[in-house]
């Protein structure tokens, strides 16, 4: 109970006056009258918390976060309002896909962690909450793909998978592999395959179950391996399926389908009979034991080594030369072995020739056994080798001195051009064009490529036209003052009238020299 002082009773005139806040009435002590009751504030009052804040008085104060009133709102109203939105979102493409609502309420929780780990803070909601609703969707297997919500956004799919991508590895949330089989349904219904579907998407799932043994699902999309056991579960029932047309429906390219379809062609599986397809327990059948991949590579790498042995494997034959694969001799013992000029042999053994890895020592033999027999080879008589003359002539003559050296001067002043070279120098003086057929040549090949490369000839064509052009028209001649150079003053005064002569023309002659004389005097 509060007293109050400028209150009076309108019965009895009395200034004892009481106010009850439980139950908002005014009372007189005197008489007993109630003189107001449910006193509620209609004026709008402001109050200063202990923060500093302005808070307005006589609002209703919700249960879930702070005063409605206040100017600063609570970060619980922030999250609450994060979360209805991410919601709302949800719930919107959702209905887009036909996703259960079991599915969007899985979902919303997902966007709730995200909310409380700060993921949303600088993504675009949307793109986090179609992240969430594919995770759930991933989860709990429903065969709804990655480019279904980017095209629902309108955004490419990097930008969802990067999303989605830091969002389970801040929240480790545990998806599993996409497994194809769970798509193979949907698809087979967008192809409308009449009366087969059934049958189609039985044989179809039976395919993806044989290439996940075969190492075939492994690393791949799951996409391009429905749209593989499509094409073959139609054909195995009677459908003449392009795999074009399911390259439009599973939304990948179709060179990516006919390659699966290679690589299941390697294996037993497609090695069965349409009859016996249906029969046969595809789990007693032999699998491969290494990925479609690996096996290129291994591949790959035997076809190397055959190549290169049949490179290097060769062998010696009767006489002690070594062979190729062919058993012929190799070109590079021929060569060695050729007759040299004067009919001299070299004390050089086959056996010595033919080892694979010699030692200095074995060189050393050969070395000496080719100096030993190059005096007696006899090219100096050879008139025709004038270019081997000349070397054992310097040879010869190195070691008498500077005879020697004055003797191979003169020899080489002495050479003169032979027929040879006088025919090509004929010949490269007929290549070479005249200013005329350069001209012509220029004009074809601007004709010839103007279609094919339109920007430089139509570059090189207003470049003629400048030329052209600039041909009439005279240049303007730009005179440049020469630079007149003053002596130097005698006075201020003088110094004054130079400077107003150099910047201020005819300046001068309108100024009172005799006044200009007695200021600077």
């Amino acid at each position: 109970m509060k007293k109050l002082t400028d209150t009076f009773c309108k019965y009895c005139g009395s200034d004892q006056i009481e106010s009850c806040t439980q139950q908002g009435e005014l009372i007189c002590r005197s008489c007993g009258a109630v003189l107001q009751e449910n006193n509620v504030l209609e004026a709008v009052q402001y109050a200063e918390n202990s923060a500093g804040n302005s808070t307005l008085i006589g609002r209703f104060v919700p249960t879930g976060g702070g005063s409605m009133g206040s100017l600063k709102y609570s970060s619980t109203q922030t999250l609450d309002q994060l979360v209805k939105r991410g919601e709302q979102n949800i719930q919107r493409t959702a209905s887009h896909l036909n996703i259960s609502t079991e599915l969007v309420a899985k979902a919303t929780r997902i966007y709730s962690l995200a909310v409380q780990r700060n993921f949303t803070m600088g993504r675009n909601n949307k793109h986090v909450a179609c992240c969430c609703l594919y995770t759930a969707c991933r989860r709990f297997k429903a065969p709804y793909l990655l480019i279904d919500f980017a095209d629902v956004l309108q955004v490419p799919v990097k930008v969802i998978g990067q999303v989605f991508m830091k969002l389970v590895r801040m929240l480790h949330l545990e998806v599993p592999n996409v497994d194809p089989s769970i798509f193979f349904e949907r698809f087979a219904n967008e192809l409308q395959l009449k009366d087969k579907v059934d049958q189609i998407i039985t044989t179809g799932v039976r395919l993806i179950q044989a290439m996940r043994r075969d190492w075939l699902c492994t690393g791949r999309r799951p996409t391009g391996l429905c749209g593989a056991a499509l094409v073959v579960a139609a054909r195995l029932h009677g459908i003449p399926l392009n795999a074009e047309a399911v390259a439009s429906v599973v939304r990948i390219s179709h060179p990516t389908i006919m390659k699966r379809l290679f690589e299941f062609k390697g294996t037993c599986t497609a090695k069965l009979k349409p009859s016996e397809f249906e029969t046969v327990d595809l789990d007693t059948l032999p699998c491969n034991p290494y990925p479609p991949c690996m096996l290129t590579k291994m591949q790959a790498i035997e076809k190397k080594k055959k190549l290169i042995g049949s490179d290097t494997g060769s062998t010696c034959s009767d006489n002690g030369l070594p062979t190729d694969s062919s058993g012929s001799i190799s070109p590079l013992t021929s060569l060695v072995n050729l007759p040299l000029p004067g009919k001299i042999e070299l004390s050089i053994s086959n056996d010595l020739l033919c080892i694979e890895d010699p030692t200095a020592s074995d060189i050393n033999k050969i070395a000496n056994s080719i100096i030993q027999a190059t005096p007696q080879l006899g090219w100096g008589v050879n008139k025709k080798q004038d270019g081997n003359n000349a070397d054992n002539d310097a040879l010869a003559l190195a070691a008498e001195g500077n005879a020697g050296a004055l003797a191979i001067k003169t020899e080489d002043d002495g050479e003169t051009l032979s027929s040879d070279d006088e025919e090509d120098e004929t010949e490269f003086k007929y290549m070479i064009l005249t200013p005329e057929q350069k001209a012509a040549k220029a004009l074809l090949w601007d004709e010839v490529t103007k279609d094919i490369m339109p920007e430089v000839w139509r570059r090189q064509a207003e470049r003629k036209r400048k030329d052209e052009l600039g041909k009439n028209v005279k240049k303007r001649k730009y005179c440049r003052k020469s630079h007149i150079t003053y002596p130097e003053a005698e006075n201020a005064a003088q110094s004054a009238r130079m400077a107003l002569e150099r910047h201020a023309k005819d300046f001068s002659n309108r100024m009172n020299q005799e006044f200009l004389n007695t200021i600077l005097a």
